[in-house]
C-alpha cells in the first residue's frame, strides 16, 4: 500500500499548495487512481467490499470546479 500513500500525499500535497494549479488532466489523473486503489481494497479484503465502493464513488465524483473554486479561495 506504500505506492497508495504516496500517491494521496502527493496529490494532497499539490491540491493544497496555493503555487500550484493542477491541470484537469492531473487532477483527474490522480483521483482515478486513487478511485482504483478502492478496486484493489476491496478484492484484498472482502470484508471492506461496501466502504471500498464508497470511497470509489467519492473519488470518481470528485469535480474539477469544485477544486478550482478551493484554489480561488486560497488566494483570498
Amino acid at each position: 500500500m506504500k505506492e497508495f500513500d504516496a500517491l494521496f500525499f502527493e496529490f494532497f500535497t499539490k491540491k493544497n499548495n496555493p503555487d500550484i494549479l493542477l491541470t484537469k488532466t492531473e487532477y483527474y489523473d490522480y483521483t482515478v487512481q486513487i478511485a482504483t486503489f478502492s478496486d484493489r481494497l476491496a478484492r484484498l479484503y472482502p470484508d471492506q467490499k461496501e466502504v471500498a465502493a464508497q470511497n470509489k464513488e467519492k473519488w470518481l465524483s470528485e469535480s474539477y470546479e469544485d477544486y478550482l473554486e478551493y484554489k480561488a479561495s486560497q488566494k483570498k
